[in-house]
């Protein structure tokens, strides 16, 4: 007995701690799962956003119309099958001349059967059709345009996402720091009151940093208030459920270090812009679309084969067979139509020309783009420079500053004063290298890369 009871609380102890280690894994998977990097938040977009699987089932619905546009130019096969059964069948009124004078003849006499049973396979195919042809090259080409449309989409979509993650990331940054400065100014507080208690100082000098503590809760209050709401952009940005938790794992400096000097150096490339892409497909397809309407010119070719088969009489066992088939082509020319078809392919290549024009305006503007990124990258790396060097120069004052005044050679108004500045520098910094990242995502897009 007392082996079974230390048997079974072996195994319950066991079961407990692997049910503990369960439910702490998913935990851990469940808590890493709402935690998302700028790209892991791009990559959830790709996978979520409607407008994304939209442009996806494009390319496959582009397929399915190169498959109905080949049909057409395959043989057509149809076959018809029905029974005809006179309830009152036709009659014909013969000349008395046929009943050669016999008083009794019947001059009304009926050739139909009161049953007509027939069967017909018709066979058709086109040989030759100019509108034909540029059709599936037209379905070809669309499918094109679906695919580079669709990568456009995907682009637009990691943009999206991109300039949604970068709000709340600075956001983050600034909470950051001002917990650090609510840390450092409770520290100096505590310092202060046990100075106050010694008689070293004034009580003035305690409230004037409660004061520049409320301040700052203030702010942190602020933020942590605008960060749910840039989260909330976020999540429907990135197709991600409004009511579910979401945590940003990125820093400004984790962001700025995945996009590599080197890449902003590289030259334009119109062809590395999905819209870019998309304009030339569409190119493609209005040329395409010039020659489906001057294929109205050419003439074009159907053959065709008909096999029937037909059963006739009165009774069904007394039916008689009498097939038939026939075979054949058909020629269409076409001579005049109203200079319908001019008019037609005249609008085509008006379509063609506003077309090539709006190209030449998307590389101007890609070119303008590129040029404006690459000022506003430039400035905002020296803007960055010159913070830092502020901030350093006010940590030195401060520091400076928080020394005296604890050997009593220093105001509190004059470490007031340090602490602004040293806060307003700090603040500085996240504001520059949020810019220098924009500079740098916005010159990044710009090349296409």
């Amino acid at each position: 007995m007392k082996m079974n009871l230390l048997f079974l609380r072996k195994h319950f102890f066991r079961m407990g701690l692997a049910m503990s280690v369960g439910l702490m894994t998913c935990s851990m998977v469940l808590a890493q799962a709402n935690v998302f990097s700028l790209e892991d938040a791009v990559s959830y977009s790709l996978g979520h956003q409607n407008a994304v699987r939209n442009a996806k089932l494009k390319i496959e619905e582009a397929n399915q119309k190169i498959l109905e546009t080949r049909a057409m130019g395959l043989p057509q096969v149809n076959a018809v099958f029905g029974d005809s059964y006179f309830l009152k069948k036709s009659v014909v009124l013969l000349p008395e001349s046929f009943g050669m004078g016999n008083p009794n003849f019947d001059r009304e006499v009926s050739f139909a059967q009161n049953h007509n049973i027939s069967g017909t396979v018709t066979a058709s195919s086109l040989l030759f059709n100019w509108t034909y042809l540029q059709g599936l090259k037209a379905a070809k080409v669309y499918k094109t345009y679906a695919e580079e449309d669709y990568q456009a989409i995907r682009r637009k979509a990691e943009d999206d996402v991109t300039n949604a993650y970068l709000p709340a990331l600075l956001i983050q940054e600034s909470e950051k720091t001002i917990q650090k400065n609510i840390n450092n100014l409770n520290q100096l507080r505590n310092e202060t009151q046990a100075l106050f208690k010694e008689g070293f100082v004034e009580e003035l000098d305690v409230e004037r940093i409660d004061l520049s503590l409320a301040n700052l809760q203030v702010q942190l209050d602020n933020l942590l208030r605008t960060r749910t709401m840039a989260l909330e952009v976020l999540k429907l940005t990135m197709g991600y459920p409004l009511d579910d938790t979401l945590t940003l794992a990125s820093s400004t400096d984790d962001v700025l270090a995945s996009i590599p000097d080197e890449l902003l150096a590289e030259k334009l490339n119109f062809l590395s812009h999905p819209a870019y892409r998309t304009i030339l497909a569409t190119e493609r397809l209005n040329r395409v679309n010039i020659k489906a309407k001057e294929s109205a010119y050419y003439p074009s070719v159907n053959g065709f084969v008909n096999y029937d088969m037909k059963w006739q009489g009165d009774k069904l066992k007394d039916l008689f067979y009498t097939p038939s088939s026939v075979i054949g082509f058909q020629i269409n020319i076409p001579l005049f139509a109203g200079f319908g078809t001019k008019a037609k392919v005249q609008q085509a290549k008006l379509q063609l020309e506003m077309l090539q024009n709006g190209k030449v305006d998307m590389e101007r503007g890609l070119a303008f783009q590129v040029r404006n990124a690459r000022i506003n990258y430039e400035n905002a790396q020296k803007n960055l420079v010159q913070r830092e060097k502020n901030q350093a120069l006010a940590q030195k004052i401060y520091d400076t500053t928080k020394i005296k005044y604890k050997e009593g050679v220093g105001s509190s108004i004059e470490l007031n004063q340090a602490e602004m500045a040293l806060y307003q520098t700090q603040q500085n910094i996240i504001d520059g290298k949020f810019e220098l990242l924009k500079a740098k995502i916005k010159l990044k897009q710009a090349l296409g890369k």
